[in-house]
């Protein structure tokens, strides 16, 4: 009786150990959303269906009110840098936006926070190392919630391919 009890210890130790080089090894949200993001997909989710397409194509007032009250509504590329400075740009357009970012709770609240102490909240859905998934929820008439999908570009190192 006593030999089960130790190996039911053992087991139990083993098992604690091994859960926990596992959460030391995995990546943080905060190394993962370090880098270069594109943006690929917008979608507008629950928008009623009276004033909307039946594909969530928003019509032209409800863009412009939705436009309205985000502020980064045209920047298709973040970059993500140390110290929580993330740069904004656009890619027909030269120049960019620089403000800081901060993620909350475990990792599933996105802050923007701009100059002028504005600040933009998303949620984010999924991040992985090649992934990134936010939603931003507005408080307009219209109900909804605006997904926006975002690729890792990848970095070449030339180095290595010589």
């Amino acid at each position: 009786m006593k030999k089960t009890g130790f190996l039911a210890y053992g087991l139990i130790l083993i098992l604690v150990f091994c859960s926990g080089m596992a959460l030391i090894k995995s990546d943080s949200p905060e190394q993962l959303i370090m880098g270069k993001w594109e943006e690929v997909e917008w979608q507008f989710e629950r928008i009623d269906t009276d004033s909307a397409k039946l594909d969530r194509q928003l019509l032209d007032y409800q863009k412009k009110e939705l436009y309205e009250n985000m502020m980064i509504h045209n920047a298709e590329q973040w970059e993500f840098f140390p110290g929580k400075l993330l740069t904004l740009r656009q890619n027909e357009l030269p120049g960019e936006k620089r403000l800081k970012w901060l993620l909350k709770g475990r990792g599933n609240i996105l802050e923007l926070k701009y100059g002028n102490e504005k600040v933009e909240s998303f949620q984010v859905y999924k991040l992985t190392k090649d992934t990134l998934v936010v939603y931003y929820n507005f408080d307009l008439q219209m109900r909804g919630s605006v997904k926006i999908t975002f690729k890792k570009q990848q970095e070449h190192n030339y180095a290595q391919e010589i």
